[in-house]
């Protein structure tokens, strides 16, 4: 099988992951109009800032720990609609390619992980959210080391991914600084705005009045 197959085949199967996870998603999310607004309105926000940052600082963005904190806020389904739709919107401006779909799995992640922190530790605050971030740095950029290997190459061994791992460490220890300098800078503020407007949007409807 050769290294094209491999790229098709491995770009198909994150193409339908995505499609299956943001359709389960969007089944089961139950969100009113005001709270996809906000959602459509984070994950632009989100894009815009990987797009200028990511070109002029490399890795130091401010978004993964947005991502986070949106999880976190909001709840798992928003977390991944906001983190997968942000590769998304960003690579038209920064490179589409088949990267982009496990870009958007991983990204999707980050903001379900914000959700599972919540539903595990209903008393974490930003510190927490920071030592999430950091290690998401080095997640992310572990997967995606992962999905070059598989795609690139050949044959397929240990030390193949050791060596494309390390080649990409430093990349990973700039974004993992980048994820904990903004999130213990912006982690408490972003959180108390997000929450104001989670409370603001959250409509109930009260039966047999």
């Amino acid at each position: 099988m050769t290294g094209t197959n491999w790229g098709l085949y491995i770009t198909i199967a994150g193409v339908f992951s995505v499609a299956l996870l943001m359709l389960i998603m969007e089944k089961r999310a139950g969100l009113n109009a005001r709270q996809v607004a906000l959602i459509a309105i984070l994950a632009a926000f989100c894009a815009a800032g990987r797009t200028v940052t990511g070109v002029a600082l490399l890795f130091l963005q401010p978004t993964m720990f947005l991502v986070e904190v949106t999880g976190f806020v909001f709840g798992a389904r928003a977390g991944f609609f906001v983190g997968a739709m942000t590769p998304l919107i960003s690579n038209l401006f920064i490179g589409m390619g088949p990267w982009t779909p496990w870009q958007m799995i991983c990204w999707g992640l980050v903001g379900m992980s914000g959700a599972v922190v919540r539903y595990l530790f209903p008393r974490a605050g930003y510190k927490t959210i920071t030592v999430i971030c950091f290690g998401w740095g080095f997640l992310y950029g572990a997967v995606m080391d992962l999905w070059h290997w598989c795609v690139f190459t050949r044959p397929l061994t240990f030390n193949g991914y050791f060596l494309i791992w390390a080649a990409g460490v430093s990349f990973d220890s700039l974004r993992a600084a980048g994820n904990l300098l903004f999130c213990a800078a912006l982690g408490r503020q972003s959180i108390k705005i997000l929450s104001y407007f989670h409370k603001k949007m959250d409509v109930r409807y009260l039966e047999n009045l």
